[in-house]
């Protein structure tokens, strides 16, 4: 499970670096400073993922990748009807397999313990 999240973190972190990359050449607005936060968010959300399962990880950070990843999935969900662009719907995707996969992990974990 840890390698599916890895794999899918390295493609948030690229989905990131993509949305940021589309607001080149960069105008002082309002506008690019949302999509260039947007895109810094999601690559931050992907690192996060990295972060919670680097050497088995810990509780307290998958719970909190949980609930980052299913922000992120609440988002990409609240944009759909706006942008309804094929980016949207790997968003999430990739947000909600991240999730399920941490749900998972922290069952296992859990069961483990017992």
């Amino acid at each position: 499970m840890h390698s599916i999240i890895k794999i899918v973190s390295y493609i948030i972190i690229l989905l990131g670096i993509v949305h940021i990359s589309f607001a080149f050449p960069l105008h002082m607005n309002t506008d690019t400073l949302w999509f260039v936060g947007a895109g810094m968010a999601i690559i931050f959300a992907g690192l996060l993922n990295l972060v919670a399962i680097h050497n088995g990880g810990s509780k307290f950070t998958k719970a909190i990748a949980v609930i980052i990843n299913a922000l992120n999935c609440a988002m990409f969900c609240f944009a759909l009807p706006i942008l309804n662009e094929p980016q949207v719907y790997a968003g999430i995707a990739i947000f909600l397999i991240t999730t399920v996969a941490f749900i998972v992990v922290l069952i296992k974990h859990k069961n483990i313990k017992q």
